[in-house]
């Protein structure tokens, strides 16, 4: 239920997605490989759904609280820093 807290507190915070950030994670589900990540990925989808919330919405909750997903919070930020070290055109 902290995790509902959280996103509700961040929800109000946030009035429409930066759209870089929604490109960097439609890049990133389409690109990852991994089957630990996809798994990952597949569980926020349908956590997303049960809640009624967006797959952006929980992305963001879960990259402010790790718990459960650390390893997919790691590949992302590894991820985003080597796209954002490349220009992409």
């Amino acid at each position: 239920m902290a995790i509902i807290a959280k996103f509700i507190l961040f929800s109000l915070e946030m009035s429409q997605w930066d759209d870089e950030f929604v490109r960097m994670v439609d890049n990133f589900v389409v690109e990852t490989k991994d089957p630990r990540i996809l798994q990952e990925i597949s569980d926020l989808d349908r956590e997303s759904r049960l809640l009624g919330i967006s797959f952006y919405d929980m992305y963001c909750v879960v990259l402010q609280d790790v718990k459960g997903h650390q390893t997919l919070v790691a590949e992302f930020k590894t991820y985003m820093s080597l796209k954002k070290a490349r220009p992409v055109f």
